[in-house]
């Protein structure tokens, strides 16, 4: 059976908050690993550790160095709401966690070669196996609780956006999805008409006095088309009425 997904990170912070600082620490993460991978130096000349302990821990160095793509597609579901984005960093956190659960399990069998090779190298201070392996089972205690939180807490919200609880955004550049964004900025336009109306801009426009014929708009001009110098050419007609003289 399956836990509740989480409401909160952390105890108080928004749950796509909390999903956004834990995508950007990934990126964080995975820019280090990049980085200490293309700038690594030639391999130091003293015996390495057993082929089973290399092959894990290069499988951690690729890990690490995904964790930049992971983390930047977290970012981008978090931005979109978008739960088959925030699955990638979902994988990459489960992923990281094996990895580290099977390397820490060689580390086990390995630690008390591995420290007496250190001795004869760099002179390490002196300290037991047991102890060794004591510190390298807290390390991964801590680290692993860590990851199974964070992966937690991006399940959680992917649980809560698949439930539509947390509302779903539109993709971007989406030709329906702004028409629609543009026709939301009112709703309801003056004199009670919707904004769905195509009607209504234009009865906004015309007079209140005008009547049925100012709404059918403006008749068309039916006389002879004239000029300037038509209308001067044209002399006023004289007066043929009867004068009165006003007393």
């Amino acid at each position: 059976m399956l836990p509740r997904p989480a409401e909160h990170c952390c105890g108080a912070c928004p749950l796509l908050q909390g999903v956004q600082i834990v995508a950007s620490y990934t990126v964080v993460v995975g820019m280090f690993s990049l980085l200490s991978l293309l700038m690594r130096g030639p391999a130091a000349k003293h015996p390495g550790p057993p082929e089973m302990l290399l092959f894990v821990e290069w499988c951690q160095t690729f890990i690490h160095t995904v964790a930049l793509f992971a983390g930047l597609k977290g970012l981008i579901g978090v931005m979109f709401r978008d739960p088959a984005r925030l699955r990638t960093l979902l994988r990459y956190h489960i992923a990281e966690l094996v990895v580290s659960s099977v390397g820490v399990v060689l580390k086990e069998v390995e630690a008390c070669e591995e420290l007496r090779k250190l001795r004869q190298i760099h002179k390490s201070p002196k300290i037991d196996c047991t102890s060794a392996r004591v510190l390298l089972m807290v390390e991964f205690a801590i680290h692993a609780f860590l990851f199974s939180y964070f992966a937690f807490v991006i399940w959680s919200l992917i649980a809560r956006l698949e439930a539509g609880e947390l509302g779903v955004r539109p993709p971007l550049l989406d030709p329906e999805h702004e028409l629609a964004d543009r026709s939301g900025f009112s709703d309801v336009w003056p004199l009670g008409r919707t904004a769905g109306d195509g009607n209504s801009l234009w009865m906004q426009r015309v007079p209140l006095s005008g009547g049925p014929s100012a709404a059918a708009g403006p008749q068309p001009f039916s006389g002879a088309p004239r000029t300037l110098s038509d209308q001067q050419a044209v002399a006023p007609e004289p007066f043929h009425g009867t004068a009165h003289r006003l007393e």
